[in-house]
């Protein structure tokens, strides 16, 4: 690794190179002998001569060093007289082997090539101890393309399909880290994104580069430059060229400029041809369809024919007015081909209570009435298939607010509670017979019986947790690891029972086998499963009574997946606690920083998203299935923004999807659609919001 060294003396040094060093030190030595100072003195006293300074020693103010090739640095040496006072003189540095190391004035020290220089300093007669310095080369010596293949397609305007890769390397063949290669466009009018960029752990530099809008040649070249951003001349192969040719690779022969509307076929299917750059068609290559605004084709790879050509079938336009394309890629050439989409979309607009649930997501009308589409039973229209459009639930109960099971490895289900404060639940493991004598799935909406006034409820993997108007929590169902928080470790409950401590609580989440609460003064409480340190108290031993969160943090709202907790402080953080992405297991909450102020939150098995104050949603966790919303199917540990640039005034997170309702009431949903949950039969997942469409009108 490259020597670095700074030397900080109380005198300036100036350096000379080796030839010019004993005519300095001659002429610097006369002066100083010839000084001479008049003063005047009262009393008649003519003037006296100052006596010349006589210089005792010299010391360079370092011992000996490495530096690496083409570093440069200052050396510095302490000048004394013979009385052991400093003297302020010039100084002369020379080197003994001026090809690995020379000066330059004011005791600048440049580092040649690699090998090993004696270094003195001189001043009027006196010189110093020699030091020995070291020039080592383990930056970079080469420069080298990496897995790079000149693309047979490329098209005016298009972006290369494989990243410009380079290595940097030294004269060992390591790689060398964190040097700066600048790429500059030299032929073409293309352009390179970044423009300079450093290599990483194993030498490497990337980036992406954009061809020019022209057909013809195109080229960038790589060049490894210096802190100064100027090339290092002694870098083999310095200046590495890429070169591409642009022609027209693709063109359409059907289904271009077509018109239709919104959500429906295109009457002519699309065809493209790819040729070589002679012409000649290209067979048995696959080329890649991609419709946009939500549309589909019926194959999205598809290899050319005999003649060249491919089709993808049908082409299905999506639910975005204007114009839509049907982009075609191979290597790196791309074409798109254009339709004019007509009508105006007719978006799904519930009144409120949007829930995104297990596979199913669930809306309130303007009565109360509840609508789901998904995977049933969690429909709860007594059906056995999945809906793809807003169902209404069977018996037509009136809903205050209803509430999401959001477990993975169980089926769950869902909780509403009505207008006269009974809770109704559907789905798997609905838990709405307190006798236990039948099972325990209900196809449609089905009331808990009891007497008890009911102010909020939430569905948990095998158990549910329910508040009354006064704020009594209570917990009924399953209880292998106290997830019911009766301090009783009895296996399972079918009658509502009281949570221990007597607590009054604002609100609370019931999860795959934990439970939170939070409590009239803010405080939040969790009991139960403990595996991962979800309850937040600093451990991870399971709990059979509510059980402090630690942190003393004020909490307006709380919320639980499957293996973890979160809270959105009453400052407007987000803390989160238990199995998280990226860190493991925390069982203390974890401060999500830098993050925006958040108004609003929600969990969902494994990832949760919330609200900024303008409506903006960010999201983070597990993203497998696109449920993160940021275009990407890649997890994310902190906080990031959903793409699409929507505004949303609530937002829901589910097992693996999510849903908002944006500020026009509209219902955007994306992630997996393994049921119908996002409102579309067509996507298997969907990675960026995209509004739940009813229907189109001319």
């Amino acid at each position: 690794m490259p020597f670095a060294r700074t030397s900080l003396g109380p005198f300036a040094a100036t350096g000379l190179g080796w030839s010019r060093a004993m005519h300095a030190l001659s002429l610097v030595g006369a002066l100083a002998f010839l000084a001479v100072g008049i003063t005047g003195c009262g009393g008649g006293a003519e003037g006296s001569i100052t006596p010349p300074q006589e210089v005792g020693s010299i010391t360079i103010n370092s011992g000996s060093f490495g530096m690496e090739r083409g570093t440069i640095d200052t050396l510095t040496a302490t000048v004394l007289d013979i009385h052991g006072q400093p003297l302020n003189v010039p100084v002369v540095w020379t080197s003994s082997n001026e090809k690995a190391a020379d000066f330059q004035p004011g005791g600048i020290l440049v580092a040649g090539d690699s090998g090993t220089t004696q270094v003195v300093a001189s001043t009027l007669g006196k010189q110093s101890g020699a030091i020995t310095v070291q020039i080592v080369w383990f930056g970079p010596a080469k420069l080298a393309r990496v897995q790079w293949a000149t693309p047979n397609a490329a098209s005016p305007g298009a972006t290369v399909a494989d990243s410009i890769r380079v290595r940097v390397t030294n004269p060992s063949n390591a790689p060398v880290a964190n040097a700066k290669v600048s790429f500059g466009v030299t032929a073409g009018g293309g352009s390179v994104s970044p423009a300079t960029s450093k290599t990483d752990a194993n030498g490497v530099a990337a980036v992406q580069w954009t061809l020019g809008p022209q057909k013809g040649l195109n080229s960038i070249v790589a060049t490894v430059i210096d802190a100064s951003n100027k090339p290092i001349g002694w870098v083999d192969s310095n200046g590495t060229k890429f070169s591409v040719t642009s022609y027209d690779a693709l063109t359409a022969v059907d289904g271009d400029k077509q018109t239709a509307q919104i959500l429906s076929t295109l009457p002519v299917v699309p065809s493209v041809r790819l040729v070589d750059s002679l012409g000649r068609p290209r067979v048995g290559i696959p080329l890649t369809f991609a419709a946009t605004a939500g549309g589909r084709v019926s194959l999205n790879v598809v290899s050319t024919g005999s003649n060249g050509v491919a089709s993808p079938g049908t082409w299905t336009l999506g639910d975005i007015p204007g114009e839509q394309q049907l982009i075609v890629t191979v290597e790196s050439a791309q074409l798109a081909l254009k339709a004019s989409a007509t009508g105006t979309p007719i978006h799904y607009k519930p009144a409120s209570s949007l829930i995104a649930s297990g596979f199913v997501t669930c809306a309130l009308d303007s009565g109360g009435l509840a609508s789901c589409m998904g995977q049933e039973p969690q429909v709860g229209d007594g059906d056995v298939a999945s809906k793809f459009t807003p169902t209404p639930t069977s018996g037509a109960v009136q809903f205050k607010a209803i509430y999401p099971g959001r477990v993975s490895n169980i089926p769950t289900h869902n909780c509403g509670v009505s207008v006269d404060n009974h809770i109704y639940c559907w789905g798997a493991n609905a838990l709405v017979d307190t006798s236990g004598r039948t099972a325990s799935l209900a196809k449609t909406p089905t009331k808990l019986q009891s007497d008890l006034a009911w102010a909020q409820v939430s569905p948990g993997g095998a158990h549910n947790c329910a508040i009354t108007q006064d704020g009594i929590a209570y917990c009924w169902g399953s209880n292998t690891i106290g997830q019911l928080g009766i301090r009783s470790d009895t296996a399972i409950i079918y009658t509502p029972a009281p949570v221990y401590g007597d607590f009054r609580f604002a609100s609370i989440v019931a999860g795959a086998a934990h439970t939170c609460g939070l409590t009239l003064d803010r405080t939040a409480l969790c009991w139960g499963s403990n595996s991962f340190g979800q309850l937040g108290d600093g451990g991870t031993t399971p709990r059979l009574a509510p059980t402090l969160v630690v942190g003393g943090i004020s909490f307006q709202s709380i919320d639980v997946g499957d293996p973890w907790s979160c809270g959105l402080s009453t400052t407007g953080k987000v803390y989160c606690w238990g199995g998280l992405e990226g860190l493991g297991a925390t069982p203390s909450p974890h401060l999500y920083s830098p993050a925006p102020t958040f108004t609003s939150l929600t969990v969902g098995s494994f990832h949760a998203c919330a609200l900024a104050a303008d409506g903006s949603a960010y999201c983070w966790g597990n993203n497998q299935f696109g449920q993160l919303g940021d275009s990407s199917v890649v997890s994310k540990q902190n906080p990031t923004p959903v793409a699409g640039g929507l505004h949303f005034t609530s937002i829901s997170a589910g097992v693996a999807h999510t849903c908002g309702l944006t500020t026009d009431g509209s219902v955007a949903c994306w992630g997996s659609n393994l049921g119908g949950e996002l409102g579309d039969k067509t996507a298997a997942i969907r990675i960026t919001p995209r509004y739940v469409v009813l229907g189109v009108t001319p």
